[in-house]
């Protein structure tokens, strides 16, 4: 039997994922240098295909910022999280660590973009509050391991929601002060010994 052959002008399924998967890395790249100032076609030209091409896939700018955050996280995810330390107390302390490298302001820069845009767009608001509750209960896991059994849910989520509001303040003031690797470790080490009364109550 004749082979399946994609119709003209559509690329197979394959050619499609990789050439979504390009325009994810082309985007998160050129919202970081030039925020929403960058156009739907220098992202498709930079990585060599149509315009028509990407918005196929993606209606608009931000729909593609959307997709391109929801890629971030699970990479973001899947790296805090290699090779933590077996002790639960140290595996918090080096993945609240990592949360706080500076990343060229990928996260500020690509959650400013969105946070304003949600005050105009309801679908962005919900998306922005799911993406947001996905990243907590990432986090809360690794708090809840630390934690006495015989604390309760409620208590748990609040001292998790205190610790994350640091460790993000922590990588926003590393962002918009642009400190050093050495200063942000400096400032992370003053903070998290600050914050152990919490996880010790």
């Amino acid at each position: 039997p004749a082979m399946p052959v994609a119709s003209r002008g559509r690329p197979s399924l394959e050619r499609a994922a990789e050439i979504g998967n390009l325009v994810v890395e082309a985007a998160i790249t050129a919202f970081v240098e030039q925020g929403l100032d960058i156009s739907i076609e220098q992202i498709a030209q930079s990585v060599g295909v149509s315009k028509q091409a990407v918005y196929r896939r993606w209606s608009s700018k931000i729909r593609l910022l959307m997709d391109v955050m929801d890629q971030v996280m699970a990479k973001i995810h899947a790296k805090l999280s290699q090779d933590l330390p077996d002790d639960a107390l140290l595996a918090l302390k080096e993945l609240s660590r990592r949360m706080c490298e500076p990343d060229g302001g990928v996260r500020e820069r690509s959650m400013m973009i969105l946070m304003a845009e949600a005050l105009e767009d309801s679908g962005v608001r919900h998306w922005l509050g799911s993406w947001r509750a996905q990243h907590f209960a990432f986090y809360r896991r690794y708090v809840a391991a630390v934690l006495p059994i015989e604390r309760s849910e409620r208590s748990d989520e609040t001292v998790a929601r205190i610790l994350l509001d640091i460790v993000e303040g922590i990588s926003r003031e590393a962002y918009w002060q642009d400190l050093s690797d050495a200063e942000c470790a400096t400032l992370f080490s003053r903070k998290w010994e600050a914050s152990l009364p919490l996880l010790n109550g």
